[in-house]
């Protein structure tokens, strides 16, 4: 279901905007996220350097961390040394997966989307997205962003870390997460990641990779599906044959 209201913006939101440059370069931009669950509520820092297919994002929160996307590649760390990881999805690239799948041109406004196990908001003005919140359950998460006018070489910002490219798990489990519209990935226990999250069609996923048992066998590693609807199953099953 969807709502739209391209002809109201909160002044809130207006006065957020006009805090940043609206002549700017593309590329550099700041990110507050909050996310709330109940009664608490956390903050994070997000600066972010994109150029072409490159992306870095300096995160400052509770914990720390920086990660880098580069093409279809992506790394992640909390010091001067990045490791290849899964995809990264932020609330961004989720919004903008979103509205791209459903065809919707960018106006100035407020969309407002409600699907079967999460809900999202997002405020468009001068053709930019200003503000994401996406509800999950009790899980409500915000996004702020701003731009600003800054001369950078990404390269430059890139040539101070050192980029591990080889990963713990096989690559080919990598190719499951263009399938979802986000997801997070938890360690468990030693050698067991659990993968929550939703697929194109908002229905919810979760998976396991461990060293004992599942449904699917890559090298030593095993892909447990614990909850997937019929069609994202056959879509794994295409995805980790390279389909």
């Amino acid at each position: 279901m969807r709502t739209t209201n391209t002809s109201k913006i909160s002044a809130f939101s207006l006065i957020f905007v006009l805090l940043g440059v609206l002549s700017y370069a593309d590329g550099y931009y700041v990110r507050m996220v909050y996310e709330s669950v109940r009664d608490n509520v956390s903050l994070r820092y997000e600066e972010v350097y994109e150029q072409g297919d490159t992306k870095i994002v300096f995160v400052t929160a509770k914990d720390t961390f920086t990660w880098l996307k580069v093409g279809d590649r992506y790394y992640v760390g909390s010091g001067k040394t990045l490791y290849r990881t899964f995809p990264i999805k932020d609330l961004e690239d989720f919004a903008r997966e979103y509205l791209k799948a459903r065809h919707v041109e960018l106006k100035d406004g407020i969309y407002k989307f409600t699907e079967p196990n999460f809900s999202l908001e997002i405020v468009v003005l001068n053709s930019e997205i200003l503000k994401i919140s996406r509800k999950v359950g009790d899980v409500i998460t915000t996004m702020h962003i701003s731009r600003f006018s800054k001369n950078f070489d990404i390269r430059e910002i890139i040539s101070k870390y050192q980029i591990v490219d080889k990963s713990p798990v096989p690559e080919e489990l990598f190719r499951i997460f263009n399938l979802f519209l986000w997801a997070t990935v938890q360690e468990e226990r030693l050698d067991v990641l659990k993968i929550v999250g939703y697929d194109k069609d908002g229905k919810l996923v979760e998976l396991e990779i461990n060293k004992t048992g599942g449904d699917f066998k890559i090298n030593n590693y095993y892909l447990k599906i614990i909850k997937a609807t019929e069609k994202t199953v056959r879509d794994i099953k295409d995805a980790l044959r390279g389909n």
